[in-house]
């Protein structure tokens, strides 16, 4: 039996991408294909692994994305080489923390916009005490606490849009948003600190001016992203896509 079945057997049809993506990690992170290793060719993985060529694709290309494998046009599919000195493990979490960023953009540059546009008096308290708690955990150092607080501020965001559909996309991704917020900040090379643009936010949102809150949204999200995507992180330096349109 190969270690493809052996993975595979119990793998049930929903979710199969996040669960090839697993599998073909564990290969990795476990030293059975080594940095530089070429993977076994399409049809192999696919009779292995028993699942469609556009499943296989698509995990294939999520760990191209994450940096652990490279597409070589005409040659293949091979393990990325770690060049970087950090453990495997280490790069493969600062990778998805950028993931978890990418996605919240789209979210919470909408939030902000629509906090400054319909936010109440109480609202405005809400956010005001939820700032102030997320000041006070990143002046301890509480980690956990610090990433709870910065939750709880977003979350009070959210709130003050009085949309329920982008509440409830919130609660749905607030458990990634947190993992990320505490794999970052645990983080032994990372040193951003984005207190100065959340209070720009806080304070946009007061004043009840959308394009600043949209600023201030794009500029913490920013500063977390180049963090992410210095060389030695959990990706080689990517381009900034936005700056391509």
């Amino acid at each position: 039996m190969t270690w493809c079945t052996a993975v595979m057997r119990s793998v049930r049809r929903a979710g199969l991408v996040e669960q090839v993506v697993e599998a073909l990690t564990g290969q990795v992170s476990s030293g059975t294909w080594a940095p530089g290793d070429r993977l076994p060719s399409l049809v192999e993985l696919c009779t292995e692994l028993d699942v469609g060529r556009s499943t296989l694709r698509e995990a294939v290309q999520v760990l191209v994305h994450r940096g652990l494998l490279d597409a070589r046009q005409g040659s293949g599919t091979f393990v990325r080489a770690d060049d970087s000195g950090l453990p495997l493990a280490l790069r493969l979490t600062r990778a998805a923390a950028l993931d978890v960023y990418e996605a919240r953009r789209g979210l919470e540059v909408e939030a902000a916009r629509l906090a400054a546009l319909r936010r109440s008096e109480e609202d405005l308290a809400v956010l005001r005490a939820a700032a102030a708690g997320r000041r006070e955990a990143q002046v301890r150092g509480a980690v956990p606490e610090w990433a709870l607080a910065d939750l709880a501020l977003h979350r009070a965001v959210f709130a003050a849009t009085h949309n329920p559909v982008l509440g409830a996309l919130f609660d749905s991704f607030a458990d990634a948003q947190k993992q990320a917020f505490e794999d970052q900040t645990h983080d032994p090379v990372s040193d951003v600190d984005t207190a100065a643009q959340h209070e720009a936010l806080v304070a946009a949102i007061a004043a009840q001016d959308a394009s600043a809150a949209i600023m201030a949204t794009h500029s913490y999200l920013d500063m977390c992203e180049a963090d992410l995507r210095q060389p030695g992180r959990g990706r080689e330096r990517l381009p900034d896509e936005r700056s391509e349109e």
